[in-house]
């Protein structure tokens, strides 16, 4: 979890943004109710810590600079979710806006620190290891925002106090919020210190390598002092990571529809799924296999749970074989390891037959059968609005599916996948 304490206070952000809503330190002192100077002190803060000018200061007003409007740009967009947040909390069946508004000026980040913290380590006693502090001293914070939202953001089991649902998802919707912040230092370019990379990618199991690499590699080429992060793991795992604003983006196959809430994907290019073997294997290089043939090898199988593992069991029930399975994994370079040293026969994707280094694999062709379609591509958060660093990664990966990937067919009415990244790259 990155620290609130590396960031602009809210507070600060508030006075910033009313400023440059107003025109004025004098307009943002009444409708803040305090004093002219603690509007000044608050900028000039927030500028010294940023590093850059946020106001051009005139006798007729304050006006903001190029870095101030990106900062406007952001901030407006932290406090509408940080709003939206809040009444998702009060008011889910959507009234009380005005309530919701009013409330969520009041939240400081010490609550939103206090309560990501305990929903991301499980408890309050973790979170108050995690954060540096005495358990009564997160106490406070959590506990002031339960009141002034007048919500249930807790509860106990038998051996801690952790999240309940409603203060889960209200965690969720801050953590979300958060990345504006870090967007728009990015985006001013300011000097505040912080370890947090520009791009944060979620990769899936069998994913394209190439395509990825090579969309990175001319990426920092072209911005060496940016940092990218990129992690494997499941798509449930990624979802709730992309959900909660740890990465900005997933590549990799596409499992839509139905779409995640909140989330979009768009598709890049086919890569179908195929029965595939070594290149000495017995039934490689034959036109067509039968069925039958199949069952005489022994199968390594992807895990329960996993699509490639249901495409495999719908394929083989459609034949009706039952072939020997005496390995079942989803490491791909233990596969890889068993069927280049085996006569063994997995179901992997077509990119791994035609583009994986070394070309030693085979996929095999089953008598009146056909291959489900698999499409490689980005899912996102449908409300993202990315980074001109972001925005270049985007552009980047397209340019390499085009190089190495097939041209994704148009989404038929019953798998249409709704897209806003076309916009953008």
């Amino acid at each position: 979890m990155q620290s609130l304490g590396t960031l602009p206070s809210l507070g600060r952000l508030r006075t910033f943004t009313t400023v440059a809503a107003t025109g004025s330190a004098l307009a943002a002192s009444a409708q803040l109710r305090i004093s002219q100077p603690a509007v000044s002190y608050s900028l000039n803060r927030l500028e010294s810590e940023l590093g850059v000018r946020l106001f051009e200061r005139k006798v007729s007003g304050s006006y903001v600079t190029p870095a101030g409007k990106l900062l406007e740009n952001r901030t407006t967009r932290l406090f509408a979710q940080l709003i939206e947040a809040v009444r998702q909390v009060i008011a889910p069946d959507g009234f009380g806006q005005d309530k919701s508004e009013a409330l969520a000026w009041k939240v400081r980040e010490t609550q939103v620190r206090a309560l990501i913290a305990i929903w991301r380590t499980g408890s309050f006693r973790a979170a108050a290891q995690e954060l540096g502090m005495t358990e009564p001293s997160l106490q406070r914070p959590a506990r002031e925002l339960e009141r002034l939202l007048r919500v249930s953001l807790y509860r106990r089991t038998a051996n801690a106090v952790e999240v309940n649902p409603t203060g889960a998802e209200l965690a969720r919707r801050l953590s979300v919020a958060l990345t504006e912040i870090w967007c728009a230092v990015e985006e001013i370019g300011a000097s505040l210190q912080t370890s947090r990379a520009g791009l944060r990618v979620g990769v899936l199991a069998l994913s394209p390598s190439i395509v990825l690499a090579d969309a990175t590699t001319e990426l920092l080429v072209r911005q060496p002092q940016q940092r990218i992060d990129v992690v494997e793991d499941s798509y449930e795992n990624h979802v709730r990571a992309l959900r909660s604003g740890d990465i900005d983006v997933i590549f990799g196959a596409l499992r839509g529809p139905p779409i995640p809430d909140g989330l979009i994907e768009q598709r890049l290019f086919d890569d179908p799924y195929v029965l595939v073997c070594r290149e000495t294997h017995p039934l490689a290089g034959r036109t067509t296999v039968a069925p039958r043939q199949l069952a005489q090898y022994d199968f390594v199988l992807p895990p329960q749970g996993l699509p490639r593992r249901d495409v495999l069991d719908r394929m083989l029930a459609l034949w009706n074989i039952k072939p020997k399975a005496r390995v079942e994994t989803s490491c791909l370079s233990t596969i890889l390891a068993l069927l280049r040293g085996s006569d063994r026969i997995s179901l992997l994707s077509r990119w791994h037959v035609d583009r994986a280094q070394p070309r030693d694999l085979r996929a095999i062709t089953v008598a009146g059968s056909a291959y489900e379609l698999r499409f490689i591509g980005l899912t996102t958060r449908a409300d993202w609005l990315p980074t001109p660093f972001q925005q270049e990664f985007i552009k980047l990966i397209h340019d390499a599916a085009k190089l190495y990937g097939t041209q994704a067919k148009p989404a038929r009415s019953r798998d249409r996948v709704t897209s806003k990244l076309t916009e953008i790259g």
